[in-house]
């Protein structure tokens, strides 16, 4: 019982020194005057100082992971350091790769403006149809040897039709290239057809010297140089992966790497290069690595 009587009176204690208001009293030195009076008890204090420290915690745990990072962990500069080597190795290996693909690409351009690339065809596909010979066991040797005589002759026929026809280069453009609008690069007189058999992969138009040059389509410079053979030369990709190539001018205007709009004046006309007779412009159209006549385009 006197247990009981104890335990109440020292938790009414405790719950006392919890709960009773205390009053902090700020006054004036000289004067003893009032300044300000702040009432508080000890279970507001404890509330107060969990919450501080909870928020000085959070704040400085979230200053070990951002700003104070570097100072705070020693491996910090190291790790940065690493991921920094990794994306730059990263970056550097795709540099690389598309310097390479680059190279490539100019090299290709620049054989097909010499003159001394060979065109990728898209040759027509023969279905090539062989006729199974099926001899019985029962049949004689004669039997089987005339068939397999007749067999082979029939393979060298299909072959022979095949030959024929694969050294025929055909041009395929797609029907919507048909339907686009281009600018004539200039007016004049067709000289020189196009005719790939004999590596004429263009047209020889023939004006006046000194001619303004003109972009048939919105592009992008993709060579803008001087060829020995071919003189001034300035080739232009546009879009359906198709290229505009124009030689013999006398001066460009451009440079490689300037966007062009459609009818825009990208060169004179001249006559450089040694393989040129006179003033003429040498024009051609490329479509995904195939030359193809510009009169299927531009009406001259």
């Amino acid at each position: 019982m006197q247990l009981r009587i104890k335990l109440k009176h020292a938790m009414k204690t405790s719950l006392g020194w919890f709960t009773h208001r205390y009053q902090l009293i700020i006054r004036n030195e000289k004067d003893l005057a009032e300044m300000s009076t702040i009432s508080f008890n000890y279970a507001k204090l404890i509330i107060v100082g969990v919450i501080t420290f909870i928020g000085l915690f959070s704040l400085g745990l979230l200053l070990s992971y951002t700003i104070l990072a570097k100072w705070l962990n020693p491996a910090y500069l190291e790790q940065e350091n690493e991921k920094k080597l990794i994306q730059l190795s990263s970056a550097i290996e795709k540099l690389n790769e598309e310097t390479t693909q680059q190279a490539k690409f100019i090299k290709l351009i620049q054989s097909i403006i010499d003159g001394k690339e060979e065109p990728v065809y898209e040759l027509e596909k023969v279905e090539n149809t062989q006729e199974e010979v099926t001899d019985p066991l029962d049949q004689d040797i004669s039997h089987q040897s005339a068939a397999l005589t007749e067999a082979d002759a029939y393979l060298r026929r299909e072959f022979e039709t095949t030959e024929s026809t694969l050294s025929t280069p055909v041009y395929k453009v797609d029907h919507h290239l048909q339907e686009l609008f281009f600018f004539t690069p200039v007016e004049g007189i067709i000289t020189t057809a196009f005719n790939p058999t004999i590596e004429h992969y263009g047209i020889d138009i023939v004006a006046k010297e000194n001619e303004p040059i003109k972009c048939i389509a919105e592009g992008v410079v993709l060579f803008a140089s001087w060829d020995v053979e071919m003189g001034w030369v300035i080739a232009i990709q546009h879009s359906h992966n198709l290229i505009s190539i124009y030689k013999h001018n006398a001066a460009l205007f451009k440079k490689i790497g300037n966007f062009v709009q459609a009818g825009e004046v990208i060169a004179i006309m001249g006559n450089s290069g040694e393989l040129s007779t006179g003033p003429h412009l040498h024009f051609e159209i490329w479509y995904q690595g195939n030359p193809v006549n510009p009169k299927d385009f531009i009406t001259f």
